[in-house]
């Protein structure tokens, strides 16, 4: 009893400590802390995604920017896609997002915290509103279960 009695111990306190070492918080890749950028002039994300590789007027008809022109920056090779109402980074389109699965935890990637979507349409669309001050956050599928683009509202609907 004396020998096995140090060996139980042994096994409880390395069981106490693999449940501790599995409970650890999974951290993902953050490609971009979104509220870093939202609401920001084009100086502000230049700081965070670099020089815009170009910037074009933006005034569909449909849109805020009908009467007055908008100006849609380009980041990164076409990654990210802003356009800027008012002077501030309002929409804002992230693209090449097909190595993530087509989930709801992917708003992590975001820089986000995981939480209940508003909307989900498994084939096509997850959509959360009213997060950390932004309006509204679309995720969409590319028929393989990853995520073509993230399309993000700041302000303006």
């Amino acid at each position: 009893m004396k020998k096995i009695f140090p060996l139980i111990v042994a096994l409880l306190l390395f069981s106490c400590n693999s449940k501790h070492d599995t409970q650890v918080k999974s951290t993902k890749e953050v490609i971009v802390d979104i509220k870093k950028i939202v609401g920001k002039n084009k100086e502000e994300v230049a700081k965070i995604l670099g020089k815009s590789d170009k910037v074009e007027p933006f005034s569909e008809s449909s849109t805020p920017c009908k009467d007055i022109p908008c100006e849609k920056a380009f980041y990164q090779k076409d990654k990210f896609e802003i356009i800027f109402i008012n002077g501030k980074s309002d929409w804002i389109t992230i693209n090449d997002l097909s190595k993530y699965d087509f989930s709801e935890e992917n708003i992590e990637i975001l820089g986000l915290p995981s939480s209940v979507p508003d909307f989900k349409n498994p084939r096509d669309l997850i959509r959360w509103k009213n997060i950390e001050g932004v309006n509204e956050i679309n995720i969409f599928n590319n028929g393989s279960d990853k995520i073509s683009y993230a399309y993000i509202k700041v302000k303006t609907e």
